[in-house]
């Protein structure tokens, strides 16, 4: 008698496709975040550099 497959276990689908659903939601909202921030940052008047400097000031990695 051989071990039933993953595939033929009556709640195998349903489990599947909720995983692979909520998987779909999370990246979703990964990349809207993203979008977010991204725009934020296309908004800002403070340039690149100071940025970065203000980055490196707070996380204190040394010039």
């Amino acid at each position: 008698m051989q071990p039933k497959k993953l595939e033929q276990y009556k709640y195998f689908q349903p489990i599947a496709w909720t995983l692979c659903l909520s998987f779909a939601g999370f990246v979703a909202m990964l990349a809207l975040e993203l979008r977010m921030t991204v725009e934020q940052m296309h908004q800002s008047n403070i340039s690149f550099e100071s940025r970065l400097d203000r980055i490196e000031e707070v996380l204190g990695v040394p010039n």
